[in-house]
């Protein structure tokens, strides 16, 4: 139902969902900016909970491969799917840098460096090693520790 304010100039609208009265333009969904009947903010909402559902409701792997398509698109790289698990079992469930029990899985050559996600390029790391690394190359990495390369 569509309200008039300041004398029936300013259209506004109630939101099914919270009930509040709003702008008619918040009711405005989509690219083609078709009439909703819920506010712009509930539906980012209802569309963020649907998001959380859905990636929880997945197995590890299969978000993990969603998720690493998406930065690889993002940095323009080439991704190849891949199963987080076999790396790590491939492995033992030990850090490629210092031994210790796996958590995460590291690109050896980031993929902001131009590192591609494919299995060729991921060692299981600890959180400790993973995070210290970031973004870093493996020599890049090393002179943190006051490592010189021998070249």
């Amino acid at each position: 139902m569509v309200l008039y304010s300041d004398g029936g100039r300013s259209p506004v609208k109630k939101c099914r969902l919270c009930g509040r009265v709003k702008p008619a333009s918040d009711f405005l969904a989509g690219k083609a900016k078709k009439p909703s009947s819920a506010c712009s903010a509930c539906r980012k909402r209802r569309a963020a909970e649907h998001r959380r559902r859905y990636y929880a409701s997945l197995s590890t792997d299969k978000r993990h491969t969603l998720t690493q398509r998406r930065r690889a698109e993002e940095y323009g790289v080439e991704h190849k799917p891949y199963s987080r698990l076999e790396i790590l079992i491939r492995w033992k469930n030990r850090c490629a840098y210092c031994g210790d029990l796996a958590q995460h899985l590291d690109h050896v050559v980031p993929l902001s460096k131009g590192g591609t996600d494919t299995e060729d390029n991921m060692v299981p790391a600890c959180a400790q090693c993973n995070l210290s690394k970031g973004a870093k190359t493996l020599a890049e990495w090393a002179e943190t520790f006051g490592y010189v390369p021998p070249f």
